[in-house]
């Protein structure tokens, strides 16, 4: 929980500015420090302290009653009663602390909310049921903001726009760092190829992306939710940077975007339609477009995230023949278990293995993946998640697949799969095959 012990004693125990607290001087101040502000407690732990500015000024003069914290698989937003900063009386100063894991990463945003917003003010004129919670986050979810604090680059989350957080013993972001310090190039629209997508056998449009860091034949890496991994993500230019400096093969990037929630709960949801006119219909295009260059596929690779993640292997199960690696980030192995849709916070560390889930096919010899090499991840704030993906690690690995599996100190959240699509890659196309 949020710790609101008083600023001005916080402010000491992180060395911040001793100038009256909300004064210009001490806002000046503490902007020129960078936000949130994070100190070691013990070997294991660290406190972060996060304060915001309130635009409206006082709360005298302002409408803000709340603003919520969001930490990405840290704080609760199924909850009636959410993590809140607390104001100090008499200023435009909000602020809280919260003690984090040390090799914590994850994002997080602020929620101001006014009165009539109030969570405990919703749950009395409503029937207090959990459709009736996830319908007030949803309506203040609109709200989020990143840190303006906070000097490193914004992120885009699956609510909205949020910040990075990186505790003290992170791993190591390799290319990720070096774009957050700005020392990385953006890449030009000029070298992103724009694929109009209109597919018969599905019944929609949509534009593909295909950027390529090689010069001849070399692999292909689909990026499903290619819309979130785009230029503006930074993911171009450490794609770019980690082939440079030899760290991951030359390689030619599909980014295969959602459409909407819905159309992605239907095709991503190991959808055989969709992987066989993604082959039939787009990668013919794609093909054109590499010959027009004298390049071509020399293998396929396909990565993807929660939803994604199963789809990926989904697609290396059941189109053998053309993938024979898989990054799963995360991967929503739940997947069909409906019970854990209606309750997720139902969780049990000894779930059975759900009917008909990628792990049962493959524990039952329904289906092959031998022939698969996989980089798969999961966050330790993933809850029932790493339940489900290391049953799906076991039963890869028994059934003679090849898997390199990783647990990370993190959640359900971008920060981490931008990481462990880099950290698949390494694993699946090092620059040394390029050999």
């Amino acid at each position: 929980m949020i710790e609101s012990t008083g600023l001005p004693q916080l402010l000491c125990s992180f060395l911040l500015p001793e100038s009256q607290i909300g004064s210009s001087k001490w806002w000046k101040d503490v902007h020129a420090i960078g936000a949130p502000f994070i100190k070691v407690k013990n070997p294991q732990t660290s406190v972060v302290l996060f304060i915001w500015q309130d635009p409206h000024g006082t709360d005298e003069k302002s409408s803000i009653a709340s603003v919520l914290l969001d930490v990405n698989s840290i704080t609760d937003h199924h909850s009636w009663e959410p993590v809140c900063l607390h104001r100090i009386s008499g200023t435009d100063v909000w602020f809280g602390q919260l003690t984090v894991d040390s090799k914590w990463r994850g994002s997080y945003s602020f929620i101001p909310i006014e009165e009539n917003q109030l969570p405990d003010l919703v749950l009395q004129a409503g029937d207090g049921s959990r459709e009736a919670q996830r319908a007030w986050w949803m309506s203040v979810a609109g709200n989020q903001i990143p840190d303006p604090l906070n000097p490193l680059p914004v992120l885009s989350s699956g609510w909205g726009i949020s910040s990075p957080l990186h505790l003290p013993k992170a791993a190591t972001e390799l290319g990720w760092q070096e774009w957050d310090r700005g020392e990385l190039n953006a890449i030009s629209a000029s070298r992103v190829n724009s694929i109009d997508w209109s597919s018969k056998e599905l019944g929609n449009q949509r534009t593909a992306w295909l950027f390529s860091t090689a010069t001849s034949d070399a692999p292909l890496v689909i990026l499903l939710d290619g819309q979130k991994w785009g230029a503006p993500s930074g993911t171009l230019s450490v794609l770019q940077y980690l082939t440079d400096t030899s760290k991951i093969a030359p390689a030619h990037y599909l980014l295969v975007p959602s459409i909407d929630g819905l159309t992605r709960w239907k095709e991503l949801s190991c959808h055989h339609p969709f992987w066989q006119s993604l082959l039939d219909e787009l990668l013919p295009i794609v093909t054109s477009i590499l010959a027009k260059d004298d390049c071509s596929a020399t293998d396929f690779l396909v990565a993807g995230q929660s939803l994604g993640g199963l789809s990926a292997l989904y697609a290396g199960i059941t189109f053998p023949d053309v993938f024979s690696k898989v990054i799963s980030l995360s991967g929503s192995f739940w997947w069909p278990d409906k019970d854990r849709m209606v309750d997720p916070d139902n969780v049990i560390a000894s779930k059975p293995i759900p009917a008909d889930s990628l792990a049962e096919q493959i524990l039952n010899d329904r289906v092959s993946v031998s022939h698969l090499k996989v980089y798969q991840s999961v966050g330790t704030g993933e809850e029932d998640m790493c339940v489900y993906n290391e049953q799906t690690r076991q039963a890869i690995k028994g059934k003679g697949g090849c898997v390199r599996y990783e647990v990370f100190c993190g959640g359900h959240d971008w920060l981490s799969w931008r990481s462990g699509l880099i950290k698949g890659l390494l694993f699946l196309i090092p620059a040394d095959m390029a050999d």
